[in-house]
Formats: structure tokens, C-alpha cells, sequence
């Protein structure tokens, strides 16, 4: 008998998935779909050729751009000055007021690149067999263009909502988050329950041949960035003392070296992989479908992946070293600098004191703290979640969706402590080599994912914000007003846009 059950319950097939909402449909059907993913991927394209490379950032150019794009549909927006060349955007369309706003969250500035090492231009935008080229094509300005252009069909159609949706694109989100602390300072007046933002990807092959994963994120984990500080006496290169700074680092570094990492799987990562394990079937979906046998069979496979490994630890990086100025001078102090990512309930306290325990022996070490932010994250039951989830794998029978701990950094982390249910998705289903990517050289994103990508966002901030029983859009905008005369735009707003873009 228990043979028979084991069997049966290795080889069920996983849950059909729900229908989507005849609402949602109605609304899909009036959209022109080829003509939005166009002018979807025009917009991407101008959007990556703005210079908003962080630092400095000069995300006032990007928001420059997101501004009269938003005009061409008469939608206003709001400016949000950080520092001279840096602004972030706010764009509001209202609804009902029975709900609560809903957030779509972008960053504006995107990290430097090798340009020598890039076969593209990382701001030239090129379109190359199919694909956008340009540093920000997955972070994150091709989702800040799939936002803007749900935001602008919404608009367009009149669909009555039940909550207004606000557009936020922030600066400085790559370097010190400023963008995002200020927005969180003016949170009376963007006032969303829930928000939409990076953190979670589809991807295929990424377990098993032939299945595609859409995690959402759900949570994050907490950062603490730390240096370690050996001091000692100065001296001179030609003659080695005792006692000396670098001796002191290395011998420290070696001893956090002997560190291991103890796994905690947390709930969202066992719902995810039951998700994989009912769709993929057999043996090994059983296996994964039940936490004492993912803890008994596949903890050690998770470890062995440096992926799922930082998802199930509190990992402790080494990302770099300071302090040496000349080859015959003995400096008094030098650096090493670790980036820690921390699990739902490890604190930065406790991070430190493990450092202070495992270098305990060695003289003259200290400890510096630049950043510590404790996890946090948003219920997976959710309606928000629930429709990024359904709007992930709708039409495609190979891909399954979940939650996950996202073991990265994003502005969300500031908005879950105002109450705020942020979940981190980007509805672009890519390769790992194409995800590899982001950060790296020749950053891409297909024009078939920005064509899925906007009718699935479409759908998913849909399905949450409009009432069920509407089916007649608002009545039609006013005319506009008689235009004025011709004003010249702010130097601003046109510096760094590429000559073909420009107004």
C-alpha cells in the first residue's frame, strides 16, 4: 500500500492552471497588440541611447525623456529634484479611489560598461537580429518602458479603474538608493498599497531542460557591508617586522575564510520549488514537492549551486582589498571588504559578531559597518502576486511560476516598511545567457520579450485594478487646450539625448 501511494503521488500531474478573467480579456481584446510592442521597442530604444550611467547618474535626462513621452498623451508629471542633474519622476492616472494606488517602480540610472568589451554601443539602443542592445535593456529600463507603456494604454483605452496607477521611475538606485529614501519622504503624496518593481526574472532551463522558472520576488535579503581593518606598524619594503598591517589582514582573511555557511531554506523557497516539482512530475518532483525530502535529498544540491546556495545562507563575499600606496612602503592600515547578505532574521549584529569570533586571535583587527539593512518582504497571498504569478506562464505549458527570496538589492526595501506589498518581477522570459548579461557585457533583451512583456504586465495590473463588472470605458478626454507658444525646452532636458531623439 505504501508502495502504491508513493508511486502515485510521484506521478500526479500538477494543478490546471486557472482561466484568466473574462474582465481581463474584454479589456485585452481592444488593444492593438502589434502596434503597442512596437511602439514599445521604439521607446526602449530612445530609452537606452539617454546617457544615465551612475555614477553620476544625470538621471535628469531620463526623466527628461519619460516627461514627454507622458505628454504625448496629455499625462502630467511631476519631477522630484535630488541634485542638479539627478531627478526622479512621479506620473499619476486616476481611478475610483475603492483601492488603493498602485506602484510601478523603475530606476532611471544604469551601472557603467566596458564599451571596448561590448559589441554594441552600450548607449547607442541597436537593434541586432531581433534584439535591443544597451546598458539598462534588463536593468532596469526595459521595464521602466514596459511601465510607462501600460500606464499611457490604460490612458488611451479610458478603462475605468478602481485605483489610480502611478508611474515611479527613481534615480540612483545602483549606487546609495537616494531616489527611492527621498520618494519614501513624499509618501503621502504617491500613497501605494502595493508595487510592482525588479527582483525577479523568467528563466529558461534554469532547474531542468525544457522548463522555464518566473520567480517573483517576494522578499529580499538584508545587506551588511563591512570592512575589515588591520592596523600595525609602518615601515619600509626592504625589511619585514612582526606586527605588520598586511601580515595581520591576511591572517584575519584566512580565518574568515574557515567559515561555513549553515542553510535555512525559508517558506517562499519551498513553495517555489513544490511549483517546479508539481509541474516537472516524476521522482524528482515528488522529491521537491515535500520540505523533509528537499532537506534529506536536495539541501546538498542546492549548495552546490553558488545561485541556490546565497538564496539558503547568510553569505559573507569578499569583494575587494585597500590600504597598499607604493611597493616599498609598509602602510599602518589596509582594508578587505566583504558584501554579506543576510536571511529573514540574521542582523548585521550578529553577522559582526561571527567576524569578531573568527578573527578573535589575530592583534589589531577592527570593523567598519557602511550599510545594514534588515530583510524584509510581502505576503505571497496576494491578490498582486496571484496575477503576476497567472500572467507569468499564461500560454506557455512549459513554464512554471513561484515566489523567491531575492538574494539582490532593490529599492522595494524601503517601501515594505510603509505597508507596502512589493513584489519584484520583470515579465521578460530570457536565456541564462542572456540574463548573465545584466551588470555584464553586451546587455539584451529580445524584441519578443518587450512584445510579451507589455501585454502581460497589461493584464496582470488589470486584472488587480479594474472592477469586474465594468465593460464601457470613461467618457473621452476633454480637447486639449490652445497650444501656447513655443517655449524653449531646459538645457537639462536635452542634454546627453542623442541628436536623432531630440525634440
Amino acid at each position: 500500500m505504501t508502495t502504491v501511494l508513493f508511486l502515485a503521488l510521484a506521478l500526479a500531474k500538477p494543478p490546471e492552471p486557472q482561466p484568466t478573467p473574462e474582465y481581463v480579456e474584454h479589456w485585452r481584446s481592444q488593444v492593438d497588440w502589434k502596434a503597442l510592442g512596437d511602439e514599445s521597442v521604439d521607446v526602449l530604444a530612445e530609452y537606452l541611447a539617454v546617457d544615465t550611467v551612475n555614477p553620476p547618474g544625470n538621471e535628469a535626462r531620463g526623466a527628461a525623456f519619460l516627461a514627454r513621452e507622458l505628454a504625448k498623451d496629455r499625462i502630467e508629471s511631476k519631477r522630484y529634484v535630488l541634485s542638479e542633474g539627478r531627478e526622479s519622476l512621479v506620473a499619476r492616472i486616476p481611478g475610483s479611489g475603492d483601492q488603493p494606488p498602485l506602484c510601478l517602480l523603475s530606476h532611471i540610472d544604469v551601472v557603467p560598461a566596458e564599451e571596448e568589451r561590448w559589441d554594441q554601443d552600450p548607449l547607442s539602443g541597436a537593434r541586432v537580429d531581433g534584439y535591443l542592445y544597451g546598458r539598462g535593456a534588463l536593468d532596469m529600463k526595459g521595464m521602466g518602458a514596459l511601465e510607462l507603456q501600460v500606464l499611457r494604454q490604460l490612458h488611451r483605452q479610458r478603462v475605468p479603474l478602481n485605483r489610480d496607477i502611478v508611474l515611479v521611475a527613481v534615480a540612483d538606485e545602483e549606487v546609495d538608493n537616494l531616489g527611492m529614501k527621498q520618494i519614501v519622504e513624499h509618501w503621502d503624496e504617491i500613497g501605494c498599497s502595493h508595487m510592482v518593481n525588479e527582483g525577479g526574472l523568467g528563466i529558461r532551463d534554469a532547474l531542468f531542460d525544457g522548463q522555464a522558472v518566473h520567480a517573483i520576488s517576494t522578499a529580499e535579503k538584508g545587506v551588511f557591508w563591512v570592512d575589515m581593518i588591520a592596523e600595525g606598524p609602518a615601515g619600509h619594503g626592504s625589511t619585514e617586522d612582526e606586527g605588520e598591517a598586511p601580515g595581520r589582514l591576511l591572517e584575519a582573511m584566512q580565518a574568515v575564510a574557515t567559515r561555513k555557511a549553515k542553510p535555512r531554506i525559508e517558506p517562499d523557497m519551498y513553495t517555489l520549488l513544490a511549483n517546479i516539482g508539481a509541474h516537472k512530475g516524476g521522482f524528482t518532483g515528488w522529491v521537491l514537492r515535500h520540505r523533509w525530502t528537499v532537506n534529506l535529498l536536495a539541501k546538498g544540491q542546492l549548495m552546490g549551486n553558488s545561485a541556490t546556495r546565497a538564496t539558503i545562507t547568510d553569505t559573507l563575499h569578499l569583494t575587494g582589498m585597500s590600504g597598499a600606496n607604493s611597493h616599498n612602503v609598509v602602510p599602518s592600515e589596509v582594508r578587505a571588504r566583504y558584501d554579506s547578505r543576510l536571511l529573514p532574521g540574521t542582523t548585521g549584529d550578529e553577522m559582526l559578531a561571527e567576524l569578531e569570533h573568527l578573527t578573535r586571535k589575530v592583534d589589531g583587527i577592527s570593523f567598519e559597518v557602511f550599510h545594514d539593512q534588515l530583510s524584509n518582504g510581502s505576503p505571497v497571498d496576494d491578490p498582486l502576486f496571484a496575477a503576476l504569478s497567472r500572467y507569468a506562464v499564461e500560454g506557455r505549458p512549459y513554464a512554471v511560476a513561484g515566489p523567491v527570496l531575492s538574494v539582490g538589492f532593490t529599492d522595494s526595501i524601503f517601501a515594505r516598511p510603509l505597508g507596502v506589498h512589493a513584489y519584484g518581477y520583470v515579465p521578460f522570459e530570457v536565456s541564462e545567457e542572456d540574463a548573465n548579461t545584466m551588470h555584464g557585457h553586451n546587455e539584451r533583451v529580445s524584441e519578443e520579450n518587450v512584445h510579451e512583456g507589455v501585454r502581460r504586465l497589461y493584464s496582470a495590473v488589470v486584472e488587480v485594478s479594474v472592477n469586474p463588472e465594468a465593460r464601457e470605458p470613461l467618457p473621452p478626454l476633454p480637447p486639449p487646450p490652445a497650444p501656447e507658444p513655443d517655449k524653449e525646452p531646459r538645457p537639462e532636458d536635452l542634454e546627453g539625448l542623442p541628436e536623432q531623439f531630440a525634440p
